[in-house]
């Protein structure tokens, strides 16, 4: 074992330590035969997270003295893991499924407590189990159809058309359901970005400080008292966070290479990134033709990103005023939505709103999982294979006169739930979860 020509223990060597077990000693880290205090433990195949033999080592806190053992070990033969390495070591020995694997980077990438949850479900086994049941009810349904086809000539009961059809109707209702009540999982740790437009002092500070909870900006009546882009993590009532990011505001641009020109560039490209958008007027003033110019700058910056028209400082005209904001209304294509950051009002309404609007939002939980689209995806289709089979099936006298169509359909099933649980798997499915990892994991 590599470990043994940096580790010396008193209490043998880590090659001839049984599994589980953990020795205290030392570590040398050439040239200069630096040695510090350290812990190994020892995990043997098959128990192991990768079904291989594995040491760990513990150190002293210090960044610099596991880069310094790190290198030791390379110089010795050993060299760096990829990203995601020993987590596909633990797929490709059997050690976890697919799903498992995506939980993995989930729990990494977990931005709040419901994705953790749901990160945590599917680790143990939750999705997994959704598609090893699923499996086997759709290998029985396909053994009998495919039966009906070998053994036609001999004097076998087979299962009746209708009683086969509601079966495989059943199994096609139960996975749709799932699929469409399952949470959103992320794609990536990027916290998804929502971006407060306006002309200056709109309000736009005061929302983003009342939405966040974080005093991050300076609420002032001096117009362009904001000049940079402040950001904040904003939690929705569905328990999903995203990044809240209060711009500077598409003024005219002063000199290139001014503070001022700065500012409104970095506006444009958090712009241009952003998930959603949420315009904010100033309901206590008249409508202006900059608003308009900058609402169409907005879109045509990010035009496939949602839009929320929000009227800001109701409290100073009533609810009630808030009706209509004529042509930005018309170019937004949404009706305006009155909130207040002083009351405050509508901030709720707000949050559930967007949330709906950007499709976010894991589980709190109860009996829904949290599924990335891709999972999603081969669910439904899954769902729409079994139920064409179910379809095939209803009108027959026997099974046998549709049974080869039937046994396509549902092989195409199987095929679907594979791609979930790692039995069937391309490349480009793998390179896509895996490529989320960091270096090692």
């Amino acid at each position: 074992m590599l470990g043994d020509r940096i580790f010396k223990s008193s209490d043998g060597l880590l090659v001839r330590t049984g599994g589980f077990r953990s020795l205290d000693g030392r570590v040398s880290i050439p040239p200069g035969d630096i040695e510090l205090p350290a812990r190994a433990y020892v995990f043997r195949n098959p128990r192991s997270y990768t079904r291989q033999d594995l040491a760990e080592f513990h150190l002293p806190g210090a960044p610099d003295v596991v880069s310094a053992v790190a290198e030791a070990l390379i110089d010795a033969g050993a060299r760096q893991s990829l990203p995601g390495e020993f987590t596909a070591r633990a797929f490709f020995s059997g050690r976890i499924d697919l799903s498992q694997a995506t939980a993995v980077a989930d729990i990494i990438d977990a931005d709040n407590d419901a994705q953790l949850r749901s990160a945590m479900d599917a680790l143990g086994g939750r999705i997994r189990g959704l598609c090893q049941d699923s499996g086997d009810r759709i290998t029985e349904a396909l053994a009998g159809v495919e039966a009906s086809i070998d053994l036609a000539d001999e004097h076998i009961e087979f299962d009746r058309p209708e009683e086969l059809s509601e079966r495989l109707a059943e199994i096609s209702a139960d996975l749709r359901k799932v699929a469409r009540h399952a949470g959103d999982m992320p794609e990536n740790a990027r916290c998804p970005h929502v971006v407060l437009v306006g002309l200056p002092n709109v309000g736009k500070s005061s929302l983003l400080n009342v939405l966040t909870g974080a005093d991050r900006a300076i609420v002032s009546a001096l117009a362009g008292t904001t000049r940079d882009v402040l950001s904040a993590s904003m939690e929705l009532d569905d328990g999903a966070v995203v990044l809240l990011q209060d711009l500077a505001g598409f003024e005219a641009s002063g000199p290139s290479g001014s503070p001022a020109a700065a500012a409104d560039s970095a506006a444009r490209r958090a712009m241009a990134r952003a998930e959603a958008i949420l315009f904010v007027v100033d309901a206590s003033v008249k409508r202006s033709d900059a608003e308009v110019e900058l609402l169409g700058e907005a879109r045509q910056a990010n035009p496939r990103a949602p839009l929320l028209l929000l009227a800001g400082k109701c409290d100073l005209v009533g609810v009630d005023a808030v009706v209509s904001l004529g042509r930005l209304g018309e170019i937004a294509g949404t009706t305006p939505q009155a909130v207040s950051a002083v009351r405050p009002f509508g901030l709720d309404i707000l949050k559930t709103r967007l949330g709906e609007l950007m499709h976010l939002g894991a589980h709190r939980g109860g009996q829904a999982m949290g599924l990335h689209a891709r999972q999603k995806r081969a669910l439904e289709a899954c769902s729409a294979a079994v139920g064409r089979a179910a379809d095939l099936i209803a009108p027959s006298d026997e099974v046998a006169d549709v049974a080869e169509l039937a046994a396509v359909e549902l092989r195409e099933a199987l095929s679907q739930l594979g791609q979930i649980s790692g039995q069937v798997v391309t490349e480009d499915i793998l390179g896509r979860i895996f490529q989320r990892f960091c270096v090692g994991k």
